[in-house]
Protein backbone atom coordinates (compact mmCIF):
# COMPACT_ATOMS: atom_id res chain seq x y z
CA UNK A 1 0.00 0.00 0.00
CA UNK A 2 2.89 2.37 0.72
CA UNK A 3 4.55 2.46 -2.04
CA UNK A 4 1.49 1.89 -4.56
CA UNK A 5 1.00 5.75 -3.27
CA UNK A 6 4.14 6.94 -5.18
CA UNK A 7 3.69 5.15 -8.16
CA UNK A 8 0.13 5.79 -8.57
CA UNK A 9 1.01 9.19 -8.11
CA UNK A 10 3.17 9.18 -10.79
CA UNK A 11 1.53 7.42 -13.41
CA UNK A 12 -1.67 9.78 -13.13
CA UNK A 13 1.13 12.94 -12.92
CA UNK A 14 2.26 11.22 -16.16
CA UNK A 15 -0.88 10.96 -17.65
CA UNK A 16 -1.98 14.29 -16.87
CA UNK A 17 0.45 15.70 -18.45
CA UNK A 18 0.64 13.66 -21.40
CA UNK A 19 -3.59 14.46 -21.88
CA UNK A 20 -2.53 17.83 -21.98
CA UNK A 21 -0.08 18.21 -23.82
CA UNK A 22 2.80 19.62 -21.48
CA UNK A 23 4.88 17.16 -21.87
CA UNK A 24 5.91 16.42 -25.78
CA UNK A 25 8.43 14.12 -27.12
CA UNK A 26 12.00 14.69 -26.51
CA UNK A 27 15.49 13.67 -27.11
CA UNK A 28 17.81 14.68 -25.04
CA UNK A 29 21.43 13.38 -24.01
CA UNK A 30 22.37 12.44 -20.82
CA UNK A 31 25.48 12.02 -18.84
CA UNK A 32 25.99 8.82 -18.11
CA UNK A 33 29.63 9.46 -16.76
CA UNK A 34 29.71 8.47 -13.48
CA UNK A 35 32.04 10.27 -11.21
CA UNK A 36 33.88 9.12 -8.40
CA UNK A 37 31.91 10.19 -5.18
CA UNK A 38 28.98 8.97 -6.94
CA UNK A 39 30.35 5.96 -7.67
CA UNK A 40 31.56 5.79 -4.01
CA UNK A 41 28.00 6.44 -2.77
CA UNK A 42 26.67 3.72 -5.24
CA UNK A 43 28.95 1.14 -3.04
CA UNK A 44 27.93 2.51 0.21
CA UNK A 45 24.19 1.66 -0.43
CA UNK A 46 23.51 5.24 -0.26
CA UNK A 47 20.60 7.00 -2.21
CA UNK A 48 21.59 9.95 -5.03
CA UNK A 49 18.81 12.12 -5.51
CA UNK A 50 20.63 14.01 -8.73
CA UNK A 51 17.41 13.84 -10.51
CA UNK A 52 14.93 15.69 -12.19
CA UNK A 53 13.35 18.41 -9.87
CA UNK A 54 9.94 17.62 -11.30
CA UNK A 55 10.23 13.82 -9.50
CA UNK A 56 11.73 14.53 -6.59
CA UNK A 57 9.29 17.51 -5.67
CA UNK A 58 6.19 15.32 -5.21
CA UNK A 59 7.84 12.75 -3.16
CA UNK A 60 9.86 15.23 -0.51
CA UNK A 61 6.30 16.96 -0.30
CA UNK A 62 4.60 13.69 0.43
CA UNK A 63 7.42 13.06 3.03
CA UNK A 64 6.92 16.19 4.72
CA UNK A 65 3.34 15.95 5.08
CA UNK A 66 3.34 13.11 6.71
CA UNK A 67 5.98 14.24 9.11
CA UNK A 68 4.13 17.07 9.63
CA UNK A 69 0.97 14.97 10.08
CA UNK A 70 2.87 12.30 12.45
CA UNK A 71 3.85 15.31 14.40
CA UNK A 72 0.71 17.02 14.77
CA UNK A 73 -0.98 13.44 15.89
CA UNK A 74 1.42 12.41 18.11
CA UNK A 75 1.93 15.92 20.29
CA UNK A 76 -1.43 17.37 19.30
CA UNK A 77 -3.97 14.63 19.88
CA UNK A 78 -2.16 11.81 21.64
CA UNK A 79 0.05 14.04 24.44
CA UNK A 80 -2.33 16.55 24.71
CA UNK A 81 -5.55 15.12 24.73
CA UNK A 82 -4.73 11.58 25.51
CA UNK A 83 -6.15 10.04 22.50
CA UNK A 84 -4.01 7.57 22.19
CA UNK A 85 -6.40 4.45 22.21
CA UNK A 86 -8.14 6.05 19.57
CA UNK A 87 -6.12 7.32 17.01
CA UNK A 88 -3.25 3.99 17.50
CA UNK A 89 -3.43 3.00 14.11
CA UNK A 90 -3.73 6.16 11.99
CA UNK A 91 -0.14 7.02 14.36
CA UNK A 92 1.21 3.65 13.55
CA UNK A 93 0.98 3.69 9.84
CA UNK A 94 2.63 7.50 9.67
CA UNK A 95 5.18 6.25 11.75
CA UNK A 96 5.81 3.37 9.65
CA UNK A 97 5.55 5.54 6.28
CA UNK A 98 8.64 7.79 7.64
CA UNK A 99 10.56 5.06 8.63
CA UNK A 100 10.29 3.13 4.88
CA UNK A 101 11.35 6.67 3.72
CA UNK A 102 14.22 7.53 6.20
CA UNK A 103 16.25 7.26 3.00
CA UNK A 104 14.72 10.76 1.67
CA UNK A 105 14.65 12.22 5.38
CA UNK A 106 18.15 11.77 5.37
CA UNK A 107 18.57 13.44 1.95
CA UNK A 108 16.94 16.40 2.89
CA UNK A 109 18.10 17.31 6.90
CA UNK A 110 20.97 15.05 7.22
CA UNK A 111 23.44 14.79 4.21
CA UNK A 112 25.09 18.04 2.89
CA UNK A 113 27.36 15.83 -0.12
CA UNK A 114 26.63 16.54 -3.73
CA UNK A 115 23.77 13.43 -3.95
CA UNK A 116 21.50 14.94 -1.38
CA UNK A 117 18.34 16.87 -1.99
CA UNK A 118 19.10 20.30 -2.61
CA UNK A 119 17.55 22.56 -0.24
CA UNK A 120 15.55 24.59 -2.90
CA UNK A 121 13.26 21.33 -3.24
CA UNK A 122 12.84 20.85 0.58
CA UNK A 123 12.22 24.26 1.09
CA UNK A 124 9.49 24.10 -2.45
CA UNK A 125 8.24 20.88 -0.70
CA UNK A 126 7.39 22.68 2.25
CA UNK A 127 5.64 25.20 0.92
CA UNK A 128 3.39 23.06 -0.82
CA UNK A 129 3.04 21.07 2.08
CA UNK A 130 1.39 24.05 3.91
CA UNK A 131 -0.64 24.93 0.99
CA UNK A 132 -2.33 21.59 0.97
CA UNK A 133 -2.62 21.50 4.78
CA UNK A 134 -4.52 24.93 3.72
CA UNK A 135 -6.33 24.35 1.45
CA UNK A 136 -7.26 21.03 3.54
CA UNK A 137 -8.47 22.87 6.59
CA UNK A 138 -10.88 24.99 4.70
CA UNK A 139 -12.57 21.78 3.55
CA UNK A 140 -12.78 20.49 7.22
CA UNK A 141 -14.30 23.23 8.85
Amino acid sequence: MIKSITTYFYGTLDAIVKFYGFRKASFLPTNKVVDDEQLKRYQMGIYDFQASKMLIVPLVTLVILNMISFTWGVIGKVILEGRLSDLFGQVFLSFFILVVNYPIIEGMILRKDKGSIPLFVTLLSTLLSFCLLFIGSIFVR
